[in-house]
């Protein structure tokens, strides 16, 4: 993007520096890599970033924003100059509308990348990366970084649209009008909806609520012009067809013979209308309707069913959440241990129930839960008992309450003060095609536990 642009776009006013300069990469954090990047401050409730703007040009940000409100402005200005008197300049209102402003002119500037957005209370960052892993097969193919869905994160994922194929980005909102800001750098061909859920609901009141302002990404859908919905979904169900837009569903029901495995998933379904065995090498029955949704991204790309069913097959979940690690003696060891909830860790034991054979769950403590913490956990453990499981070993002070809860429900209930004593006895008592689930708070470090069985094993 050249300097003119920027200029342009943000408001801003040219201090110093040439406008023919062309801008390829936007840093927010100095502690990145600096040399040639254009620096943008910005303001926080408890840090200005304006302060790290010299220490970044010396070293060798090529230009940066700053607000024409800062304090130290001029100071800024006149000592940036005799560091580099080429940096380039430029002075804004705000540094933050600043940055969104210019990447939703970076996005105008490249109409000719079809954008997919993905957005939903749920399942939106798994579904991206499911897209992204079918549509990289044929494509240059840009894909949200980090967790960068939000005003923020989504501006930075802007301007790093440049000479893709395509672009896989992910919307995520907290409150009314969200989806209107970004959807003016979206400018999308194609969007997914996968689910009206609660959450944010404190801020947006009401399923309805949200359920609108998720919506609102169709207002600036172009190009392909087509709108991918979880037609199970009880709000979503309700668009209609004869919109301005295509609208295209998938639900469960469009897979069939569903077969859950130790090491993921296989079921049929139609991919341009021939029936056919998709593998997903991940668990959990929401990673199906991940699937199907990005099956129709395929199809509405012409991406080759062979390249569809491949890009599905080597999609992989995310670090330490339901992640599948293979080990001796055909164990599978289904890592959750990323972090826990009540919810989370009720849900994960679900999902490994579905897989055929002898598992085993290993719980530990869910942590900063309070006064409540004993009822939550013994209700992890009443959940527990409606599952089939062989053996329970938990692992911390607040589990025992889950291992007391769940007394007698399963063939053996083991309960150990720290990771140390569950690792010996996993060790001793694993058995041939095991399967073990792993599951706690981040402060439990199971993250430890579950290194040292794989790497022994």
């Amino acid at each position: 993007m050249l300097v003119k642009d920027i200029v342009k776009s943000s408001n801003g006013r040219l201090v110093n520096g040439k406008e023919n300069i062309e801008i390829k990469k936007f840093i927010i954090d100095n502690r990145e890599e600096t040399e040639n990047a254009f620096y943008i401050p910005l303001v926080g409730e408890k840090v200005d970033a304006h302060k790290f703007i010299l220490d970044s040009v010396k070293n060798g940000i090529i230009g940066f924003f700053i607000n024409n409100s800062c304090c130290e402005k001029d100071n800024i200005i006149k000592n940036s100059k005799e560091i580099n008197k080429e940096v380039i300049i430029i002075e804004v209102e705000d540094t933050l509308k600043a940055l969104y402003n210019t990447s939703v002119c970076n996005r105008k500037q490249h109409l000719d990348i079809p954008v997919v957005a993905i957005t939903g209370s749920v399942g939106k960052t798994s579904t991206r990366q499911m897209i992204y892993s079918v549509v990289k097969q044929e494509k240059n193919a840009l894909v949200t970084e980090k967790n960068y869905n939000g005003y923020l994160g989504l501006s930075l994922m802007g301007l790093k649209i440049d000479n893709q194929d395509i672009c896989v980005l992910e919307a995520g909102i907290d409150r009314f009008g969200e989806m209107d800001e970004l959807s003016q750098i979206l400018l999308p061909d194609i969007a997914v909806v996968t689910m009206i859920g609660t959450s944010h609901i404190e801020k947006l009141k009401s399923r309805e609520n949200i359920f609108k302002e998720k919506m609102c990404i169709t207002k600036t859908l172009r190009g392909i012009n087509t709108l991918v919905i979880n037609d199970k979904d009880d709000y979503l169900s309700k668009v209609k067809d004869d919109q301005s837009y295509n609208v295209i569903r998938y639900d469960i029901d469009q897979a069939h013979d569903i077969e859950f495995l130790p090491y993921g998933i296989s079921f049929y379904t139609k991919i341009y209308g021939s029936e056919e065995k998709v593998l997903i090498n991940a668990i959990g029955e929401h990673n199906v309707l991940n699937a199907l949704a990005a099956i129709k991204v395929g199809e509405l790309l012409n991406i080759s069913k062979e390249n569809i069913i491949r890009g599905i097959a080597e999609y992989k979940n995310f670090n330490r959440r339901l992640e599948i690690k293979k080990i001796k003696n055909n164990i599978t060891v289904i890592d959750d241990a990323y972090n826990a909830s009540m919810d989370s860790m009720v849900s994960g034991l679900k999902t490994v129930d579905l897989i055929n054979g002898r598992k085993v769950a290993v719980l530990g403590d869910m942590l900063e839960l309070g006064n409540m913490s004993d009822a939550l956990h013994e209700n992890v453990g009443k959940e527990f008992k409606k599952l089939h499981y062989d053996t329970l070993v938990t692992v911390g002070e607040f589990s025992l309450n889950i291992n007391k809860e769940a007394k007698g429900y399963v063939n053996a209930n083991v309960h150990f003060s720290n990771i140390e004593e569950a690792e010996k006895y996993l060790i001793e008592n694993m058995k041939e095609n095991d399967i073990l689930y792993f599951k706690a708070s981040n402060g439990m470090k199971f993250s430890n536990l579950v290194d040292n069985i794989v790497k022994n094993n």
